[in-house]
């Protein structure tokens, strides 16, 4: 499942939870076939493309890696990437 929010919600105490990175491949019948499918209710509800997917029974698989990354999911967020970017291109380096 993917989701935006916890899941499963905290009753008590915090689980362990995992972020998604986002970073999508697909072969090319498989592209294919993920834009002839429908949303479903889920893929609506959170947002998440890959919902899509699971909603239809695919399989996806997901790598686990070590990242600290910036989410770029709104035109706020890309706008915030950009200066983040802007200001590593001129230190030389990434600045957090």
């Amino acid at each position: 499942m993917f989701s935006r929010r916890p899941i499963p919600y905290p009753q008590g105490g915090w689980p362990k939870y995992l972020r998604q990175l986002g970073l999508y491949g697909f072969t090319g019948p498989a592209l294919k076939r993920f834009r002839q499918l429908q949303q479903g209710p889920l893929e609506r509800a959170e947002g998440v493309e890959m919902l899509r997917f699971v909603e239809h029974g695919h399989a996806v698989q997901m790598i686990p890696v070590v990242d600290d990354g910036v989410a770029v999911d709104t035109p706020e967020d890309l706008a915030r990437a950009g200066h983040l970017l802007a200001a590593g291109a001129s230190t030389g380096g990434l600045v957090r």
